[in-house]
């Protein structure tokens, strides 16, 4: 529920033209396609009710006052101009908790609304005002609203978050027959860039009193459309987000600008850029001055605004001060003319005549006067220093100018994610995809390749419409980096391992377990939660999804992958569709699996297990994967390849020995290395095989050797013995300890 600080014409009903009136600042930017379908609906002769779905910071109620707004405009039809909006003031109605007043109050609100020709009903929060009428033993306010829509007495818009849908629709029986969901989504990329631009300049600028650079702008909108943070400012949906972002950005600059003069921070990292790279420039000693002048002048400035600062509230304390004596004064004179009109014997209608005679043509004692004089004195000087104190501020703040740099800042502290990484060329990220997934994922170069191409294509705007941007089928034995390619691309292209959203197919076994994805039907439990998939992909479209080991899954689920692989949308229980236009598919599979592990031409196995797949998967599943060009089938993994696995993964244990102590180092040569992979590697268990070795018997007895050794500097070699199988420790001082574990 709103709180609205306006007064309603009648039992809590506000005028449309009252509404917009007291929001002078507000512009209804863009949006043109959602207005034209809300006038559309209003014109209707059936179902011209409105129940308007959104996320929060979607712009429900910007959209709702913008119908307000575009009465106003030339070319506004003749049908919308005659529609009378009311919004309801819901926290009025319910502010008493009495059922008896808020009843009476919202069947009057009714009949007026019923008397006004053509009138729209606005209520800007569904769910809460349903919530209220329960808590408030006035659930039959929904009945009398409905009876409203039924006998056609107005018109209705109802604003609803999307997770609150199910509450809303489940209100009353009639709710889906009298009314159409109208489902707002994000604005679209040009439309969004001009929103926050505007919006942004209306109100921030005015507000910080600081300049936002188009690149400021820019760089908001770009963040935060690749990237989601668990903040609660920004895991609201646009344009709320970038307005969120540059509305911190702002603070945080503001705070850095005023505590030290702009100036001197972009000479201090170019004093010390040179002093690392040419230590015996003259430009030094020039910037060394420059600081210590603008220091100085920044401090003289600091005492002023902070002097001006103390003289302007001390002016604000002695105008309340002298405000409270005067009121004093006032109530004691006038306690004291009752005193002595009553002493003279005035009494009666008599009495008040002289009383109100005494009070209009008295003048002011001289106490009142003189305080009214000191009151006007304090107040000249309270309006000088506020002057000189704006006009010191102002000085400052015209020199600033929010850009693209404080976005990235600002963002980097809120998402973890370092500045390095948010400023990479998008361009040139894509080039390399390629080369930085074959860093994490070793030897699939078929795979990486085709992923890489596909991803390109998409980012290059050549993606068919209403498809994914890329979906892939993996095939092969277990280990071979099927996961770990999905795992990688989220890493580069959000930067972000945990982006990633996967789905284990195990847990989707029973024909019930669709419900899991897009909600379950009306009248089961759990239906007004919806589904995950579909929650998630509505909260964010733009996400890599992998659905791991998909033979596991139910038949009734492979209905749900035909869905989002052809036409990219998905519709879940409660009606709401979800786009994955923007998203990549990836799926996993170990169907075929045996050729691979007992074949040693790789082709004839490739060929085998796509046998497998047909006997398996319907044809219109496995076309979906660009008529099965996206198929790829993982290779085992060769003993050289295992041994890069093992290397990489020593690296990584040493690197988190260095954590602790810096001085000490892992090694391991390669022959131990070469001979512990030969003993332990396994096709069938692929490079989980030799990971999971490194991590239950190396990392223990690294461990163990750390803790016990004296010396917390030099070389811990790990040998191999080949007669045991097991790992040798040597201590930095070369001391050997043996290993009993194999």
């Amino acid at each position: 529920m709103s709180g609205q600080a306006n007064t309603p014409i009648h039992d809590h009903l506000i005028r449309g033209h009252d509404y917009l009136a007291q929001r002078p600042e507000f512009s209804l930017i863009g949006r043109t396609e959602p207005v034209q379908q809300l006038t559309a609906i209003l014109t209707r002769r059936n179902a011209n009710n409105i129940l308007l779905v959104g996320s929060g910071g979607e712009g429900c109620s910007a959209l709702c006052l913008g119908l307000e707004e575009r009465k106003l405009d030339d070319g506004a039809p003749y049908d919308l101009i005659s529609k009378r909006f009311f919004w309801l003031d819901s926290d009025g109605l319910f502010a008493s908790g009495n059922p008896n007043t808020i009843n009476d109050s919202f069947q009057k609100a009714l009949k007026i609304l019923a008397r006004t020709p053509d009138s729209v009903l606005i209520i800007d929060d569904m769910r809460d005002f349903i919530e209220a009428s329960r808590n408030n033993g006035a659930s039959h306010l929904i009945n009398a609203l409905m009876r409203a829509v039924r006998k056609k007495d107005t018109q209705v818009i109802l604003e609803s978050r999307d997770a609150d849908l199910n509450v809303v629709l489940s209100a009353h029986s009639d709710m889906r027959e009298y009314y159409t969901v109208l489902d707002l989504s994000e604005p679209a990329a040009d439309e969004l860039i001009d929103i926050v631009d505007q919006t942004a300049r209306r109100r921030l600028e005015p507000f910080h009193k600081i300049r936002i650079a188009d690149s400021a702008i820019a760089a908001a909108v770009e963040l935060t459309e690749k990237y989601r943070v668990r903040d609660m400012g920004l895991s609201r949906a646009q344009p709320e987000r970038s307005f969120t972002l540059l509305d911190r950005a702002l603070t945080s600059y503001r705070l850095r600008a005023h505590s030290k003069d702009p100036r001197i921070v972009v000479w201090e990292a170019e004093l010390e850029a040179l002093a690392q790279e040419e230590p015996n420039s003259p430009r030094i000693n020039e910037l060394k001055a420059n600081i210590q002048t603008i220091s100085q002048q920044w401090q003289t400035r600091q005492q002023t605004i902070k002097k001006l600062f103390q003289e302007l509230r001390n002016g604000e304390e002695g105008i309340r001060r002298l405000e409270d004596e005067l009121e004093t004064q006032l109530l004691k004179e006038a306690e004291a003319r009752e005193n002595a009109a009553d002493k003279e014997g005035i009494k009666g209608s008599t009495s008040a005549l002289n009383r109100f005679m005494l009070d209009t043509v008295s003048l002011d004692s001289e106490v009142v006067t003189h305080i009214k004089q000191k009151i006007s004195q304090y107040e000249a000087l309270v309006k000088e220093k506020k002057s000189d104190f704006e006009a010191q501020t102002k000085e400052i703040n015209d020199q600033l100018e929010l850009e693209r740099e404080q976005v990235l800042i600002e963002f980097s502290s809120i998402s973890g994610i370092p500045v390095t990484k948010l400023t990479q060329d998008e361009r040139k990220k894509l080039l390399h995809l390629d080369a930085q997934l074959a860093k994490r994922v070793y030897g699939q170069d078929v795979a990486i390749t085709k992923l890489a191409n596909q991803v390109r294509v998409a980012k290059a705007g050549l993606q068919a419409p209403n498809k994914p941007q890329a979906s892939f089928l993996f095939l092969g034995p277990s280990g071979v980096g099927k996961t770990e390619i999905a795992k990688a691309l989220t890493a580069e292209l959000f930067d972000d391992e945990s982006a990633l959203l996967r789905f284990d197919m195990s847990e989707y076994m029973e024909k019930h377990a669709v419900a899991k994805l897009i909600g379950a039907p009306p009248g089961y439990e759990g239906y007004e939660a919806g589904g995950i998939l579909t929650n998630e992909m509505r909260k964010n479209p733009r996400r890599i999804i992998l659905f791991d080991e998909i033979e596991k899954a139910h038949p009734d689920i492979f209905n749900v992958f035909l869905q989002i692989l052809d036409d990219a949308r998905l519709t879940d229980n409660r009606g709401l569709t979800v786009s994955f236009r923007d998203s990549i598919i990836l799926m996993t599979t170990n169907i075929g699996t045996r050729h691979f592990l007992g074949q040693s031409n790789f082709s004839i196995a490739e060929e085998l297990a796509m046998e497998d797949l047909e006997k398996e998967y319907r044809p219109e599943f496995l076309n979906r994967f660009s008529g099965r060009q996206n198929i790829v089938c993982f290779n085992t993994l060769s003993l050289s390849i295992i041994e890069m696995i093992a290397i990489r993964e020593i690296n990584k244990l040493n690197e988190m020995v260095r954590t602790t102590m810096p001085n000490l180092t892992v090694a391991m040569d390669s022959t131990a290395l070469s001979a512990m992979c030969r003993d332990h590697y396994k096709p069938v268990n692929g490079a989980r095989g030799i990971t999971g070795y490194i991590e239950g018997v190396i990392k223990p007895e690294i461990a163990n050797t750390v803790l016990f050794a004296d010396q917390s500097s030099g070389i811990i070699t790990i040998g191999y013995d080949e007669v045991e199988r097991c790992p040798v420790m040597s201590l930095p001082d070369g001391q050997g300890v043996e290993q009993a574990t194999g």
